[in-house]
């Protein structure tokens, strides 16, 4: 980099402008495919574009579900290409639906977790301002009576007609109802991802609460199939998932891999109307082959396409592209340019280089060549991986303090502590989910003890007195069994416990079981750790444009021992009561 330290490519006059400038190759990551970029050189990746369009089209004229699977390195726009096509069909002339899932989850809420995305998406804001849920059920009650307005018996009667149709159940009908009334929407989301809300409410929204024996992994693929049933034929959505390596709780785990090829196929064979595109790294499509049983891998890659990185044709187009951007009368484009023109050409060479890599060069080039006053001996500091994971901790921490939610804390809990007891200890596994109580969520099998986590944030009370009940019911524990009571810190305080969930807490915790109430500044540790992980498992956390290897953030972890967070954990998992 010292080559170009003083090339000035302004006028003196120019140079107070110019220092403060913001860079115009910074903030190279897609990481949320419903933000669209602010420049997108759509000949890149083209190719795969194109054949997303293709086969969408095809699901829409053919009334079959398919898939593709696309895969390239690190940093080559998988995300972005995801942005383009969710973009895309915003312009199409009939109605088609994008959805997106990321995949820090754990196997065990897999399908919980999926649905929870999928609401999520399908309340995003689509045409005229209307979500895209509220235009699928207006699709469907305009093809019924070819009228843009209806009164409200006429609503229940068409409701009536497509409930019968579609095969949905009550509670779906009257939360479309209630959805295009505009009434009750914050409370018809939780209940459509699934949450649990107070009998009020319950009673309130005249739907019934989920019935405590029913299994909530079922219950949350039968509302996704409903929603797609909802939708028909001649709505096609695409479904779209990235951050698939973040379902690995440790290296080598197969768990969450192959639970989500099962999921793929269930979609493409039970519905009709599925684009699924999956996303990978390129080093990880042998492992995922491997993971997965060979009908499930058949059913995600119908069609498939590797993300090709860039030669210097294309990440010049892409450098230009950035340049024009700016919007700073004074700037001196043309000189930028020619500075960048010969050392992207030297930098691609014949191989090419990733997107992400050719804007990070970029990036440093511009940093240099505009900060005044830079020799040789103040080049700028390279951050040490050690201190990046620092700064990267503070800053999620940061994000996310006061703003995880009961709901959140389960899947929080249910994705991170597996990593984390791994860390702690290799030889601890989580059980599957098919070997636990039915109210137990999670099972740890250590050396020195098994510990069942039992996640209560029920907002129910009712549900939440009878999780307490059949808790019991499988109580006493053996002498190497532990089993802890988690709920989240908002409701200790904001919602007392009924008297009889009160009695059978007590009835459990004399029993040895234990009550832990995290503290928010815990749980923001938590997700931060979980972010972290996720990211560095799909390539996604970077230092100086390069990927951090997982292995590196797990060893970072490890030195955590005295941090608040892994003191929390470490309690957890040993006999000693929390102070």
């Amino acid at each position: 980099m010292a080559a170009y330290r003083h090339r000035k490519i302004y006028s003196q006059d120019q140079g107070d402008s110019i220092r403060t400038m913001i860079n115009p190759f910074r903030n190279r990551i897609v990481a949320d495919p419903w933000r669209p970029s602010e420049i997108d050189v759509t000949e890149i990746h083209s190719n795969a574009f194109s054949l997303c369009c293709d086969v969408l089209d095809s699901v829409q004229k053919e009334g079959r579900s398919t898939s593709v699977l696309l895969y390239g390195e690190t940093g080559s726009g998988k995300t972005h290409l995801l942005s383009r096509l969710q973009q895309h069909c915003l312009t199409l002339p009939h109605l088609h639906i994008f959805a997106s899932v990321r995949l820090h989850t754990s196997p065990n809420r897999f399908w919980r977790h999926l649905r929870a995305s999928i609401v999520e998406s399908l309340f995003r804001p689509a045409r005229k301002g209307h979500s895209q849920l509220k235009l699928i059920f207006m699709r469907r009650l305009f093809l019924l009576c070819r009228k843009r307005t209806i009164s409200l018996r006429e609503l229940s009667t068409l409701t009536a007609a497509i409930q019968a149709d579609s095969r949905l159940s009550p509670g779906m009908c009257q939360a479309l109802q209630f959805l295009m009334q505009d009434r009750h929407i914050p409370d018809i989301i939780a209940w459509l991802k699934g949450y649990s809300l107070p009998e009020s409410t319950c009673l309130e929204l005249k739907i019934e609460p989920p019935n405590d024996s029913d299994e909530p992994e079922d219950s949350a693929r039968e509302l996704i199939l409903e929603l797609c049933r909802l939708a028909g034929a001649t709505i096609p959505i695409v479904l779209s998932f990235d951050q698939i390596e973040a379902l690995q709780r440790y290296p080598k785990d197969i768990g969450g891999l192959f639970r989500f090829g099962q999921a793929i196929r269930t979609l493409h064979d039970e519905t009709v109307n599925l684009l699924l595109i999956t996303c990978i790294q390129t080093f990880f499509l042998d492992e995922l082959r491997q993971a997965l049983m060979a009908p499930d891998f058949d059913a995600m890659s119908c069609h498939s396409l590797t993300l090709d990185i860039l030669e210097r044709h294309q990440a010049m187009k892409l450098v230009t592209a950035r340049i024009e951007a700016v919007i700073q009368p004074d700037f001196d484009k043309t000189r930028l340019l020619q500075v960048l023109s010969a050392d992207v050409a030297a930098f691609t060479g014949g191989a090419g280089k990733t997107a992400r890599s050719i804007l990070g060069r970029c990036a440093d080039i511009f940093d240099n060549v505009f900060s005044a006053g830079v020799t040789p001996e103040t080049e700028f500091p390279m951050v040490s991986e050690e201190d990046l994971l620092y700064k990267e901790m503070a800053k999620r921490e940061a994000g996310a303090l006061n703003r995880i939610t009961p709901e959140d804390m389960d899947e929080l809990m249910s994705a991170i502590l597996p990593s984390l007891i791994h860390i702690r200890n290799e030889r601890c596994r989580e059980n599957e989910r098919e070997s636990n109580g039915r109210d137990i969520d999670m099972v740890f099998v250590c050396p020195e003890r098994t510990t069942g986590i039992s996640l209560c944030n029920q907002r129910n009370l009712t549900s939440l007195a009878a999780k307490f009940r059949h808790l019991l019911e499988d109580m006493p524990l053996g002498e190497s069994e532990q089993l802890l009571l988690l709920r989240h810190p908002q409701l200790w305080i904001d919602a007392p416990l009924s008297i009889k969930a009160k009695k059978y807490l007590q009835e459990l915790q004399d029993a040895g079981a234990r009550l832990i109430i995290p503290s928010v500044e815990i749980l923001a540790a938590l997700s931060a750790l979980k972010s972290l992980l996720s990211d560095a498992r799909s390539g996604d956390l970077l230092r100086d444009d390069r990927p951090v290897h997982e292995i590196t953030v797990r060893r970072w972890i490890t030195s955590l021992s005295d941090a608040p967070v892994m003191v929390f954990v470490n309690d957890l998992f040993q006999t000693g009561s929390l102070s």
